[in-house]
């Protein structure tokens, strides 16, 4: 990506280099090098631990895994992954699979025979999340997932060492940026929608979001809605195609921003100058394109911090914390970035080769039982909304542990604890660039 210049580049060449081999172990300690730097460009000293009781003194084992390096969502999940590895001094085993369902079941298969402790993941299809995730629960290996998860499927359903689950609010984040196109559309004309992965819990629920707005804007007329798999390879053909078959079209929804930038690219070839663009996860290229006029806006829901959030529940899990009921399921914050000024701040903070605005530490609440701050703003999924909308498996029933803790306001105090907790605002300066204010959608 053009905007972390040319330290990023030399290191997103290195790591493609070791995707085509399909493993990246073997640059996890080039990662921590560059990626927790405390100042400029210098790798950050090992942190010096003198209580005994300190739970990094076992130097616990983790694997991070996820989609690609291709993208600057990725890049950003893997620096901080990264950094928050090496604060809690954890041997960290970075995978990618491509997206690829085999292939991320060979990780977790092989993640007892490398005495890994620890995994953070995201399954790219949802309903292989429970096959995958039961992996690691008979080898008793911790789990710390995101994104994707197959419909009526908890952590209890699975297990003690599926520790904890994080998602955007893809429902309503979706719907809010879709909503802020369609208003600069001046509430008519034709849109297409280009969508993730079908059978992807993010890119269904983003899908349910724009339906939603649809509903709120009658005069929007959606010509076309087609998958483009979450990648600028596989949007380029679809959109070009649907650009030809709609020359007239007013606005374009993608379900990520990687996906945005092959719609942003076919318009500026075209010379057409009045369509407005969106996108989802706030990349490096897409906020340039912010910058220059070529795009309107996009939901941040910053890589960089779930990446070490995971991270960070993955080492609490090791380190003995329990997590009650309502925790162990939860939405983590995100704001539409839509200015000019908005997107630059947010590009130097999350994309440059400076340390990313996160205490990890503080994270942590095996670290800092009594002031921990998750640094952004959480709260629990009811899990009877966010899956309202597919049918229950014959049989089921609500985990028992999950039905008490909402029938006795578990989950709305605990969305006031961890709004409480959230002290320290890395988005802060950004967030008062944007027309919306930065709002957190969850």
């Amino acid at each position: 990506m053009s905007s972390l210049g040319n330290l990023a580049a030399s290191r997103r060449q290195v790591l493609r280099g070791a995707v085509g081999f399909g493993l990246l172990a073997s640059t996890a300690s080039l990662l921590s090098a560059c990626n927790t730097a405390q100042g400029g460009g210098s790798a950050a000293p090992t942190p010096t631990v003198t209580d005994p009781n300190d739970p990094r003194n076992k130097k616990f084992s983790m694997i991070d895994s996820f989609y690609t390096l291709d993208n600057d969502y990725f890049q950003g999940w893997a620096k901080g992954s990264a950094a928050a590895a090496a604060t809690f001094l954890m041997s960290r085993d970075q995978q990618v699979d491509n997206s690829n369902v085999d292939t991320l079941k060979s990780i977790f298969e092989a993640a007892k025979t490398k005495s890994i402790q620890g995994i953070s993941t995201l399954p790219n299809t949802a309903a292989a999340s429970p096959e995958i995730i039961g992996i690691a629960q008979r080898s008793g290996i911790y789990v710390s997932s995101n994104w994707s998860n197959a419909a009526w499927s908890t952590p209890f359903d699975i297990g003690q060492y599926y520790y904890s689950y994080q998602a955007g609010n893809d429902v309503a984040g979706a719907r809010e940026i879709a909503k802020v196109l369609f208003k600069e559309m001046g509430g008519s004309g034709k849109f297409i929608h280009i969508e993730g992965i079908q059978g992807n819990t993010a890119s269904d629920n983003r899908t349910a979001g724009v339906d939603l707005a649809l509903k709120e804007y009658p005069n929007i007329q959606m010509v076309a809605r087609q998958p483009g798999g979450f990648s600028r390879g596989g949007t380029q053909p679809v959109i070009e195609s649907l650009l030809t078959a709609n020359p007239d079209v007013k606005g374009i929804m993608c379900q990520n921003d990687d996906s945005a930038i092959a719609a942003v690219n076919a318009v500026e070839s075209r010379g057409m100058k009045d369509v407005k663009i969106v996108g989802i996860d706030a990349i490096g290229e897409f906020l340039d394109a912010i910058k220059r006029g070529s795009a309107l806006a996009t939901w941040a829901h910053h890589g960089a911090f779930i990446g070490a959030f995971s991270t960070v529940r993955v080492f609490d899990a090791l380190a003995g914390v329990k997590l009650s009921p309502a925790e162990r399921m939860m939405y983590f914050g995100g704001f539409i970035v839509d200015t000019a000024d908005a997107a630059d701040a947010y590009q130097k903070l999350m994309y440059s080769d400076k340390p990313l605005p996160f205490n990890y530490e503080k994270m942590s609440r095996a670290l800092h039982p009594q002031d921990w701050d998750p640094q952004n703003l959480m709260a629990p999924i009811d899990i009877e909304k966010y899956w309202e909308k597919l049918p229950k498996p014959s049989g089921y029933r609500i985990p028992a542990e999950y039905a008490a803790a909402k029938a006795s306001g578990e989950l709305e105090k605990t969305a006031s604890t961890y709004k409480s907790a959230f002290k320290s605002d890395p988005w802060k300066d950004v967030r008062s660039k944007c027309k919306s204010g930065g709002q957190d959608i969850i």
